[in-house]
């Protein structure tokens, strides 16, 4: 006896082959997120536009970012000791003008501030415009001082590796000094111990 077999038509082993397809989709584990090389950690919204300039200073380990306020009229100050958490403590501009205008770090605890003339008197040969330059104590960076002002600057020039600082302005030259950090002396290597050092000295000034 002859066994006929009915031919399944082509659109329907298509379907069914999806269907598995599908089936078997599920079946797997949903795969794990790569980890990415940048992302987002923490967003603070800024009371003013922020202009072209960012500073780090630290002070007993906590960290803050100078912010520069459009138009280049001061800093905000942002505790970023924790990045997760920024924190704005205060718009220095409202209250202090110390920081008004670019502002340069050339020590841990001194800075420079400098702003164009308003209405300037006098211009410097290239016809640029004269500057107030006032220079900072950052001891305290939440509270910025300033400690000396100088009006109708016409260069200036810090020398981090010894401390100084140039200007000139329509009174002639000015040389400031700031302290700088002591730098780590190298430990001393001492010798190897002997049976006399060890008699000599006590404790013996060798290894």
């Amino acid at each position: 006896m002859k066994t006929f077999r009915r031919a399944v038509p082509q659109s329907c082993i298509l379907v069914c082959s999806i269907l598995i397809a599908m089936a078997s989709a599920g079946e797997q584990p949903t795969p794990k997120p790569t980890d990415v090389p940048a992302t987002v950690i923490a967003h603070l919204p800024l009371p003013q536009a922020a202009g072209t300039q960012m500073l780090l200073q630290k002070e007993n380990g906590k960290q803050y970012l100078y912010v520069q306020q459009a138009g280049k009229q001061g800093f905000m100050i942002v505790d970023v000791s924790k990045p997760e958490k920024p924190s704005l403590l205060k718009r220095t501009a409202e209250s202090n003008q110390s920081t008004t205008g670019n502002l340069q770090i050339v020590s841990p605890d001194v800075a420079i501030a400098e702003a164009p003339e308003k209405t300037p008197t006098t211009l410097t040969s290239s016809n640029r415009p004269t500057e107030t330059v006032r220079v900072l104590d950052l001891s305290d960076p939440r509270n910025p001082k300033t400690l000396e002002t100088f009006n109708k600057v016409t260069s200036l020039l810090p020398d981090g590796g010894h401390g100084l600082i140039y200007l000139t302005n329509n009174e002639g030259l000015w040389i400031l000094r700031y302290d700088r950090p002591a730098p780590l002396e190298p430990a001393r290597k001492k010798k190897p111990c002997d049976s006399e050092s060890e008699i000599m000295a006590m404790p013996p000034d060798c290894d």
